[in-house]
């Protein structure tokens, strides 16, 4: 057992993912340090399949209309959080866009399965601060079982369409 910063546990996934990586976080913040290692490793493997699950927030008595929030989250994701050209395919819940605050939910879960093999379990979010700085602790788990389970937990959510991938709603990927 081995104990090393949230950072070097999380490029060391995604620059080692061969066929697959879910990566699923509530807060993106300074997104191009973060995911940097996963767009590079995208672009030197074109048939790897990426899928992002991330919160898209609505804030305190906000009331702007859900497809303007959708795009705003999307341009801001596309052109200051994301590092590379090709684009991951990128999931939210589109409860957390709820205009009633009792009906709204929050995508909260930590996690990254690569492969469907490996599993980061964590209380980091996918900012700088989390992966730098805070004090977090998440367990790095190679047991494929439980990699598999969690995986197929999230492709229930998107099956069952309790998550939606944004590339519906509006915006192409590359």
């Amino acid at each position: 057992m081995a104990i090393r910063d949230t950072a070097v546990v999380v490029r060391e996934l995604f620059s080692t993912a061969r066929r697959s990586v879910l990566a699923v976080g509530y807060a993106v913040h300074q997104g191009r340090q973060v995911f940097r290692a996963l767009a590079e490793r995208m672009e030197q493997r074109p048939d790897l399949d990426v899928r992002l699950c991330l919160d898209v927030p609505r804030t305190w008595q906000d009331v702007t209309p859900t497809v303007l929030l959708l795009r705003r989250f999307t341009e801001r994701f596309t052109a200051q959080e994301w590092p590379g050209a090709r684009l991951p395919a990128v999931y939210y819940d589109p409860r957390s866009l709820a205009l009633e605050v009792g009906k709204r939910a929050s995508l909260h879960a930590k996690c990254i399965v690569v492969d469907r093999r490996v599993a980061f379990v964590s209380s980091a979010n996918f900012t700088e601060a989390a992966q730098e700085r805070n004090i977090e602790v998440g367990v790095l788990l190679r047991v494929p079982a439980l990699a598999e389970q969690i995986t197929r937990h999230f492709d229930t959510l998107i099956e069952a369409g309790v998550l939606r991938e944004l590339e519906n709603e509006f915006h192409p990927r590359s």
